[in-house]
């Protein structure tokens, strides 16, 4: 008889019998499934607009079927031009994808580069 870990992933002990290891394999791989939150994360390098704090939109698709549900999403500038751009976020989040929005404060960058990651709780 399988036994649990003490995060409530099922496994079969040594003396379970072979046969129904098909069983404490499906057992272990709906407990993934159901226990474990889906993820991804990316990068976005968008153009930069000219004037100062004029909001911009980029659009960020997931990969393709991987959430049930719109996931949450955390964004954030990469590199050194941290501080030229706010705000930074996220809207429309849907489960193919959802929009960032920036605007430039400072500076004369030509293109940024935003990290995101999105994730579905189980």
């Amino acid at each position: 008889m399988p036994t649990n870990t003490p995060k409530g992933y099922p496994y079969p002990l040594g003396t379970d019998r072979v046969m129904d290891g098909d069983d404490a394999i499906h057992n272990l791989a709906t407990a993934v499934d159901t226990m474990v939150g889906v993820c991804a994360a990316g990068t976005a390098t968008t153009g930069v607009p000219s004037a100062l704090n004029t909001p911009v939109s980029a659009a960020v698709t997931f990969p393709a079927g991987r959430f049930t549900v719109a996931p949450q999403v955390m964004v954030t500038i990469s590199g050194s031009s941290v501080n030229a751009f706010a705000p930074l976020g996220a809207s429309g989040v849907n489960t193919s994808g959802f929009q960032l929005w920036y605007s430039k404060s400072s500076g004369g960058l030509a293109a940024i580069t935003v990290l995101w990651m999105a994730i579905q709780n189980p």
